[in-house]
Order: C-alpha cells, then sequence, then structure tokens
C-alpha cells in the first residue's frame, strides 16, 4: 500500500517536473528580440513634446505620423538640434531603420554631452534600447535599460521597470 502511494507521488511528481521543463523551454523558444518589442514598445507622445509650443512642420509631420515627411523635412533641414535629432530617429525606428534610428538617438546623446544639456536625453535613451534590440544588438540594449532600471528619476524608469525580469535575462542569455 505504501508503495503504492510512493509510486503515485513520483509519477505526479516526474509529470510536474516534465511541465515545468516543457513550459521553461516554451518560454526561453519564444522569447527573442521581436517578441520584447512588441510587448513593451510604445511610440513616443507628441504631447511629452517639450518646448515654446510653438510647432513646426516636422512636428506637425510626426503629430500626423507621416514617417517619411518626418525623414524628409529632417534631411532638409540645416539647423538640426536635439528635438530634431531625436523626432528623425523615432520615425526611423517606426520606419523599422533601425540603423539609422541609432545614429539619429545617439547624436541626440553627443549633442547633450556637448552642450551639457539634458534636452530629450532619456527619451533618446529609452527609444535607443529597442533601436538596439531590433538591431539586433541585444546586449546594448540591455545595458541600457539596466541603466534606466537602476535611476528612478529616468522618464522612462516605469516603463522600463515594468519590463519581465525573466524577457531581459532569456534575452541577454542569448545574446552571448
Amino acid at each position: 500500500m505504501v508503495r503504492s502511494v510512493l509510486k503515485s507521488g513520483f509519477r505526479i511528481a516526474a509529470m510536474l517536473a516534465a511541465i515545468l521543463v516543457a513550459a521553461c523551454l516554451y518560454k526561453y523558444r519564444s522569447v527573442n528580440a521581436k517578441t520584447v518589442f512588441d510587448k513593451y514598445y510604445t511610440s513616443y507622445d507628441l504631447s511629452r513634446l517639450r518646448g515654446d509650443g510653438i510647432r513646426d512642420s516636422l512636428e506637425e509631420a510626426y503629430k500626423n505620423k507621416d514617417w517619411n515627411k518626418v525623414v524628409g523635412l529632417y534631411n532638409n533641414e540645416s539647423s538640426q538640434n536635439a528635438k530634431y535629432y531625436f523626432l528623425a530617429g523615432m520615425a526611423d525606428l517606426e520606419l523599422h531603420q533601425y540603423p539609422v534610428a541609432i545614429e539619429q538617438f545617439e547624436a541626440v546623446l553627443s549633442e547633450n554631452a556637448i552642450k551639457h544639456d539634458n534636452y530629450f536625453k532619456d527619451e533618446a535613451e529609452y527609444f535607443l534600447a529597442f533601436s538596439y534590440l531590433m538591431n539586433n544588438q541585444s546586449g546594448k540594449a540591455l545595458q541600457l535599460l539596466s541603466k534606466i532600471r537602476q535611476n528612478k528619476n529616468h522618464l522612462y524608469y516605469p516603463s522600463a521597470d515594468q519590463m519581465s525580469e525573466i524577457d531581459l535575462k532569456i534575452l541577454g542569455l542569448k545574446s552571448k
């Protein structure tokens, strides 16, 4: 009788272990840069735009989600600043032009470093992480997201903090 109970207990434990292993394997196989991007990415809301309230044609094109027009206006603009780099980077990100988006977001950070300013710094870091992610540079994306998750004063801390630690760890394992 005792052996029968033990045998049933071992069977149940083996089934639970098999289910757990299958769930872990499924999770590992299903997490990749694209799934993390799709799950956590939300486009930049122009209502958050900083400035004096005067909208120019680049901002209007961005507001209308005319990404090609944003890029065209940016390319024709002679005096680019952090706002223009950022909006062009967002348009490139929306157009799946990840290497160009990376250049734009890095330009925001470079300009801020030169001018000792933080204009669009938090935004550029957050969306740069997503650009890295989609450009198969998960290691760089995870470094930025880790930096954001450690800084409770970062504008995108709440968004980054809501990302699944398991998903990020799996991405880290896969990027090595």
